[in-house]
């Protein structure tokens, strides 16, 4: 494998994705002469390696695209440029392949402003060419690209245009090195690390170089996407990626939905990744950096606050020491650390990649360039990591260059965010390899965002393993009507990589130990005595239906008076599906036969849903209903409330299989803690 030195690219949410970059040495006292020393030993190389070296004035082109020789240090008679993207421009070459096998590719282009275009083989893409925005040559690599053989043809995809195109190099090659594999660690940089995290981190080596997990992306606070792909393959994703987008202060909407949705999803056995869409504390509160005026290169200072209390740091602030800006980002990190704790003490594993696609500088954290994007990534990585404790985190670092590389012991995993053309299944060993290469090999390697699909057989025959892919949401799997739709990946194909040995998927998971957790046991609560309670429910009949509408009525025959902030009731039932639910108290009241006769509390009820580990006698999840307050449920008196229950994805439940379906014994009452009425399952 080439070694790349190399590496200046940068990776959009909807750009394609694809190429390797490659510099040559040479020593020169000018650019002109760095240039042509590039020139001759590529040539050199080419004559001595190469199955073919196409200069590229001698190919087919029509449209804009034609020969110059305006800019310096070209190879041949001359180059092609013309490349304005206009429907009518091509440029093509055949090429007569004598065996079926991995080839190399090395293209040579320039630019006066980065530009990221097409390298096709019979009309699919096969890589991506990068031009600097330097004006000079340079090459980009592509390695363990297949060919058949016979006759293919050679061409480009004009995705930006506005380049030039010296020649192309064809070299046979070879796939993916076993070595890659080998080489890469499981050794977390938080040596804290809990258990689970630990085994889930040695189970992603386990099958590294084996197999590629299965990952999706959903749209917010939903779970649209994976229930499509369910009913499609009938199998879930491995992995589901979610988003901070909502918590950070500076939204305008605030929501933790998502972290609910990894809470339920960790229950299910699945794998959670989370990223963060980070709305810029002051300045528009904005990921994208043309939408705010945050300038991230004000808040650096070389100062250690990584350990220090908010307190502290915003006096700092406050006394002018530091920035506004320094002291709101350690704010917000503060916030969404929280949330992750809160996932820690679930004992949640999250596959943590905070500050994605920095290079591109499309976000604020990477519109100032590599120093300070380093400086926050560290400050990030040492205060959860050492001050918040978070011991349940894998690091994944998705800078995308290597520039931006923050070094080993601050990430275990590299990611790249890929968007290839529509339905180009390849899957991408060139950009693998760069990947690979920005650690030295030492980290596993990770398609950490996409847009369409790899196809399982060309894993296997180029023996490219990503570590995981996560297709991201929307058009880039669904139609209009919401199914698996055949834009970027056909629905066959999807079905292919989900029911592939090659592919895991959630129900191939391992089950993770749980890590030991302190133990804060209190004494057990004494059973209140001499009380006597009875339970009806009415409300929705139909067996089949998209709402859960229940009539509590709690009658106290007898007895002690009971807080009501210590009872909690209990309804069990079947879920069917993963949509997350939404609960409603229309009404609440206590009915009594002495003052104050009538009190309501419909906005005192709460309503949480809790998943059952292993579903048992018709139920996987129950409604716990609570009440804050701390009035009394009297001798005599009577507890009305009306709930309603539905699936944000409006999908229907079997009501017929539910355990405390029009049986009032099977629904149950707690008091302290203490189950005072009723069956559990």
């Amino acid at each position: 494998m080439r070694k790349y030195l190399q590496n200046a690219v940068v990776f959009a949410l909807t750009a394609s994705m694809a190429g390797m970059p490659i510099s040559v040495n040479a020593e020169a006292e000018t650019p002109g002469e760095i240039q042509n020393n590039a020139v001759q030993s590529t040539t050199k190389q080419a004559d001595e390696n190469s199955l073919y070296h196409i200069e590229a004035e001698d190919a087919n082109m029509s449209g804009d695209v034609t020969t110059a020789t305006q800019r310096a240090g070209y190879s041949g008679t001359g180059y092609a440029t013309g490349f304005t993207q206009n429907d009518g421009n091509s440029w093509s070459y055949e090429l007569d392949i004598p065996k079926s096998g991995h080839y190399t590719f090395v293209v040579r282009a320039a630019s006066d402003s980065y530009k990221e275009n097409y390298l096709l083989i019979d009309g699919k893409q096969i890589g991506t060419i990068y031009s600097d925005s330097d004006g000079a040559w340079h090459d980009t690599t592509m390695e363990s690209i297949w060919l058949d053989e016979g006759t293919a043809t050679i061409s480009i995809g004009e995705s930006w245009g506005w380049f030039d195109l010296d020649y192309i190099i064809v070299e046979e090659g070879s796939g993916t090195d076993d070595s890659v594999y080998s080489s890469a660690t499981s050794t977390l940089v938080n040596e804290n690390s809990n258990k689970r995290t630990v085994e889930i981190m040695e189970y992603l080596k386990s099958i590294y170089g084996k197999k590629t997990l299965s990952g999706q992306s959903c749209t917010l606070n939903k779970s649209t996407e994976i229930e499509a792909i369910h009913q499609l393959t009938g199998k879930y994703p491995a992995i589901r990626m979610l988003d901070f987008i909502f918590c950070d202060p500076a939204s305008e909407y605030q929501s933790s939905e998502e972290v609910n949705l990894a809470l339920e999803w960790d229950k299910m056995g699945g794998i959670t990744t989370f990223q963060w869409h980070w709305h810029a504390p002051k300045g528009g509160a904005a990921f994208y950096t043309k939408e705010t005026t945050f300038d991230l290169s004000k808040a650096v200072t070389d100062l250690d606050i990584s350990q220090m209390s908010l307190e502290e740091i915003k006096s700092l602030y406050q006394e002018g020491t530091i920035s506004e800006e320094c002291y709101l980002l350690v704010r917000d990190i503060d916030v969404i650390s929280g949330y992750l704790d809160k996932l820690q003490q679930a004992d949640v594993t999250v596959l943590w990649r905070p500050l994605h696609e920095a290079s591109g500088g499309w976000f604020w954290w990477g519109a100032q360039g590599p120093d300070s994007y380093k400086w926050l990534y560290k400050l990030m990585f040492e205060r959860q990591t050492n001050y918040h404790k978070l011991n349940n985190l894998i690091w994944i670092w998705n800078g995308q260059d290597q520039d931006w590389y923050p070094g080993d012991e601050y990430c275990d995993i590299v990611g790249t965010d890929i968007y290839a053309e529509k339905q180009s299944y390849s899957v991408l060993p060139d950009q693998f390899m760069k990947t690979v290469n920005y650690s030295d090999g030492t980290k596993m390697a990770a398609l950490s965002e996409n847009g369409v699909m790899m196809d399982p057989d060309m894993m296997v025959r180029d023996n490219t393993y990503w570590l995981y892919f996560a297709v991201w949401y929307g058009d880039f799997l669904l139609n209009s009507t919401g199914q698996v739709g055949d834009t970027y990946t056909e629905s066959t194909m999807v079905n292919k990589v989900y029911n592939s040995d090659a592919v895991i998927t959630l129900d191939e998971l391992p089950d993770f130990e749980k890590s030991e957790q302190e133990s804060h046991e209190d004494p057990t609560p004494e059973e209140p005595t001499d009380v006597t309670l009875t339970i009806k429910n009415t409300g929705n009949l139909e067996n089949s239906t998209n709402t859960i509408t229940n009539s509590f009525q709690i009658n106290h025959v007898g007895g002690e008076d009971l807080d009501l902030s210590k009872l909690m009731l209990r309804y069990y039932y079947t879920k069917e599906g993963i949509s997350p639910e939404t609960f409603y108290c229309d009404s609440a009241a206590l009915i009594a036969n002495k003052d104050p006769w009538y009190v309501s509390y419909t906005g005192k009820v709460t309503g949480e849903y809790v998943s059952i580990d292993k579903e048992d006698n018709g139920a996987n999840n129950y409604l716990e209903i609570k009440f804050n307050t701390t009035d009394k449920l009297m001798e005599g008196a009577t507890l009305s409330i009306g709930t309603r229950t539905y699936k944000n994805d409006w999908s229907l439940y079997d009501q017929l299989n539910d355990y405390s379906y029009q049986k009032d014994e099977h629904i149950t009452i707690y008091y302290d803690g203490q189950l005072i009425l009723g069956t559990e399952p």
